[in-house]
């Protein structure tokens, strides 16, 4: 085990996403061995998210001192920022907050110092110079963070494995995303390597591909599927954190803007005489969380229900933002004429209920108004 240190004060980001993110991680109490993993993976995502280099390097060399490597920490400040890596940092951090190390983890982080000091060693031994950087543009920043976050996911995904495979709401990718605080249009990268993932392992439940069948051998058929609902989780976590960033991109607040102004540009019909429908304005669909619309042209009874993390969707231009794009779906009506009279009556249960039953071809829906979609209910 590593040397037990007096925890220090603290850390306080004083940045708004700490109610998103919480506070600093403290090590009172040992995680549990079987949630030690994903408890010190919680923490490296909040020191990700919050802070960099200059601060993982600040870190390394205090841990250092309070450990009698005087010498060594001094070092370590004199060490440019681009040779630092973040994952000593924190976990130097944690050490000093109260976390107790393993004697393998507590190897690791020797070397992971040592491999710091060796490159100190090797370069000219003056402090006082400024070290030439490369320059890094804004979309290599960009692709390093995606690719920091896809690091993390695998992580988390050998976690899960490691653990049995076993599905719980513990297993959080979400988290791992807004920790890294990746950029919302960068998110597709990851959302792809999933979805190659998940058909890979879909075709191994199928059991037609005799090397995929061998090369997942060692799952059963329970955790085989457990495997694919974790895929599943990372893909509709990264649509679901788009549209979070969606909705918490927004302009500094001069006045509160009326819903019908929001709502303005989304195109909306309001009256379809072939079946008698008389719609809702666009401005019902601002702040709500479960909105019932039908598109006129194609037929389509579209369910929109908001991300559980926005707790709501609204209206931005011609588009709705906020909606979870796993649980917002359209279905054909063969009976259009039946089915909207029911709907019309119906409260909310019955109103799924009646969608539930529908054997129609369930599809996502891409949250852009037109001139056909008449708004039936919003609550």
């Amino acid at each position: 085990m590593s040397t037990t240190l007096k925890p220090l004060k603290t850390l306080n980001p004083r940045h708004p996403d700490t109610k998103y993110m919480g506070e600093e991680q403290t090590w009172a109490t040992q995680p549990i061995p079987e949630k030690r993993a994903s408890t010190i993976g919680w923490a490296y995502n909040w020191y990700n998210y919050f802070y960099g280099k200059k601060e993982a390097k600040e870190m390394i060399a205090v841990y250092l001192e309070r450990v009698n490597r005087n010498k060594d920490a001094k070092k370590i400040r004199a060490t440019p920022d681009n040779r630092i890596t973040l994952t000593t940092g924190w976990t130097c951090r944690m050490v000093t907050m109260g976390l107790e190390l393993t004697e393998a983890e507590s190897a690791k982080l020797t070397i992971m110092i040592d491999d710091i000091l060796a490159h100190k060693d090797q370069v000219k031994d003056v402090v006082d110079e400024e070290p030439v950087v490369p320059k890094v543009t804004i979309q290599d920043r960009l692709k390093e963070k995606v690719s920091e976050c896809a690091g993390e996911l695998e992580g988390l995904f050998d976690d899960f494995l490691a653990s049995g495979a076993k599905m719980s709401s513990e297993w959080k990718p979400i988290a791992t995303i807004r920790g890294m605080n990746v950029a919302p249009q960068m998110v597709n990268t990851i959302s792809d390597i999933w979805k190659q993932k998940l058909a890979e392992y879909e075709e191994a439940v199928v059991g037609k591909d005799p090397q995929l069948v061998e090369a997942y051998s060692h799952l059963g058929k329970v955790q085989l599927r457990n495997v694919i609902k974790f895929c599943e989780t990372v893909i509709n976590d990264c649509a679901a954190y788009v549209q979070i960033k969606k909705v918490e991109r927004k302009p500094r607040k001069v006045k509160a803007v009326s819903p019908e102004k929001r709502a303005a540009k989304f195109k909306v019909l309001l009256e379809f005489a072939e079946l008698k429908l008389k719609g809702l304005p666009a401005a019902s669909l601002v702040d709500k969380t479960e909105a019932w619309l039908y598109d006129t042209k194609k037929r389509k009874l579209i369910h929109i229900v908001a991300d559980e993390h926005t707790k709501s969707f609204t209206v931005k231009s011609n588009s709705i933002i906020g909606f979870s794009a796993a649980e917002t779906l359209q279905k054909t009506l063969r009976k259009p004429v039946e089915t909207l009279k029911a709907l019309s009556i119906a409260g909310k249960p019955a109103a799924r209920k009646i969608f539930k039953e529908l054997t129609t071809t369930e599809t996502s829906w891409t949250g852009r108004g037109n001139e056909n979609i008449i708004v039936l209910k919003s609550w």
